[in-house]
């Protein structure tokens, strides 16, 4: 917003919030100023973003007149999200049912069981954004159902897989990430609504696991579940080859990723993947390297696709950070703290969630600077 006001010389200054956005305008002649606030909904549309981005940059080049942007932006505002709400249930399907077996540990079973939790969740996400009623306790109606059935299933599937699995496209790794990495920018005032939102939105989905857990036990007072230990039974890790492209292509379909970005995204979620799960192999799963090490091989594969591609690198980027942070979020300290068990770990879980954040910041920052050693050129493409 800068880099073309400049460009049309207009004086403004922007602050960009989780839902709102301040600008203001400013007369040099008058010494008066004009302020908008513009409010804007929390979703994510990666294929108009990336259009969206190409118009600011053609501005900023002089490429494009301000009537033939405002033209072009009229017309990506009036058009239909990228896919149609039965298409993004069917992410939602292939999302859940693929990242089970991917950072959980899951087996076939969890698979498809987590696949129908996930085809619940996506239509109740529809229906929460048509009835914001809904919406306002979304979150605890669709993972207490899920916990209590999960809990029912238990001799058959794994808890941990599938209930966390069913709910991973609400994981709030994007809102987690970006948090820390704009703190680390001192954009300190959209930095911390970022991640108190991200902070407390993790105790909503850990709230609504233990409620139902708690529910459980209340019913079946003579059984006892460690209901997010290990998963015993996984498959074989030969059919990675296969599932993480599949779970990719779901992640990208759920926020609006055209077909023409899903290669950049799978190429650069498999390179991030496989370092991930190479140093967990050493490391642990609970290291703060691991995470760190796939985002950093990310970050350089997204700056790398910029800069050959002339393209947006927070494409392949944004698909492989998604697809990072289910396998480490920690939702699972937080249940902890809500399930009647008490286990006290679950206190742990702030320094859990906020160790992951840092750990892909540091690498997404290295990432930057290795391929960027003395900043970006073309600085006006939108990146981490």
């Amino acid at each position: 917003m800068e880099k073309v006001g400049k460009r049309l010389e207009i004086d403004g200054s922007y602050a960009v919030l989780p839902g709102l956005i301040i600008v203001t305008f400013g007369d040099v002649e008058t010494h008066t100023s004009e302020t908008h606030l513009i409010r804007c909904s929390r979703s994510l549309d990666i294929g108009k973003l990336e259009r969206s981005n190409m118009i600011a940059y053609r501005i900023a080049k002089g490429e494009l007149d301000l009537e033939e942007a405002t033209t072009l932006l009229d017309n990506i505002i009036n058009e239909p999200p990228t896919w149609s709400p039965p298409i993004v249930i069917l992410g939602y399907v292939a999302t859940s049912a693929f990242v089970a077996p991917l950072f959980f540990n899951g087996s076939w079973t969890d698979c498809w069981v987590s696949a129908i939790f996930g085809l619940c969740v996506g239509i109740l996400t529809y229906i929460s954004e048509k009835l914001p009623m809904f919406g306002n306790v979304f979150e605890m109606v669709v993972t207490i159902p899920i916990a209590v059935i999960t809990l029912a299933l238990h001799p058959h599937v794994c808890f941990a897989a599938v209930a966390m699995a069913a709910i991973v496209i609400a994981l709030p790794g994007y809102s987690l990430t970006c948090s820390v990495m704009e703190l680390a920018a001192k954009n300190l005032i959209s930095g911390t609504v970022h991640l108190v939102y991200a902070l407390i939105y993790v105790l909503f989905l850990a709230f609504g696991i233990g409620y139902g857990c708690s529910i459980w036990r209340l019913a079946h007072p003579e059984e006892t579940i460690n209901v997010l230990g290990a998963c015993q039974e996984s498959i074989d890790p030969w059919w990675t080859f296969l599932i993480l492209p599949l779970a990719t292509v779901g992640f990208a379909v759920v926020y609006g990723a055209r077909p023409n970005q899903w290669l950049p995204m799978v190429v650069d979620s498999a390179a991030g993947y496989a370092v991930y799960y190479f140093v967990a192999k050493y490391a642990g799963s609970s290291s703060v390297i691991t995470p760190s090490a796939g985002a950093f091989v990310l970050g350089c594969g997204g700056n790398l696709y910029a800069r050959l591609t002339k393209r947006l690198a927070f494409v392949p980027i944004m698909g492989g950070i998604i697809l990072l942070v289910p396998g480490s979020i920690g939702v699972r300290g937080a249940v902890h703290l809500f399930d009647g068990s008490n286990n006290g770990s679950g206190s742990e879980f702030v320094f859990q969630v906020l160790s992951i954040a840092l750990s892909l910041t540091l690498g997404l920052f290295l990432a930057n600077l290795v391929i960027y050693p003395t900043g970006k050129k073309r600085s006006v493409f939108l990146g981490f």
